[in-house]
């Protein structure tokens, strides 16, 4: 299942925009996630942000940056879905782990139940399903 452009105009969904926020866009989305998502037990916060961390982190090292951060807490069964919007073009792609990185989606891909991308005319949608208790 893809997640579009419009689905943060779903109910349920919270956004911070991010457009033009540069690197300090990064801990201002860790602070804005991590408190909205207080509810959750330690372990699932934990691994939701190291998600949240990561998927942003390659907005800002492959993209321009981080147009948006989206977030959608499900109770019943517990999930919480994680979007990073951005203006690039580029594929995200696992790589073999090397002195220049390639470990982000390594660790996305085994803390997450599904994750993928959606491209889009203006950008692409990069999100992430994480099950918790």
């Amino acid at each position: 299942m893809q997640l579009n452009w419009g689905a943060a105009c779903e109910p349920g969904w919270d956004v911070l925009d991010l457009t033009g926020a540069g690197p300090s866009g990064l801990a201002a989305g860790r602070r804005w996630a991590e408190a909205r998502l207080a509810s959750l037990a330690e372990p699932d916060r934990v691994d939701a942000m190291i998600v949240i961390g990561e998927l942003l982190e390659n907005a800002y090292v492959h993209a321009t940056g981080p147009r948006q951060l989206r977030l959608h807490l499900a109770e019943d069964p517990c999930e919480v879905t994680v979007a990073v919007t951005d203006v690039g073009t580029g594929e995200p792609r696992l790589r073999v782990p090397g002195h220049a990185g390639g470990r982000g989606l390594l660790l996305v891909d085994e803390l997450a139940d599904t994750w993928g991308v959606s491209h889009h005319d203006d950008g692409k949608v990069v999100w992430a399903r994480i099950a918790c208790v």
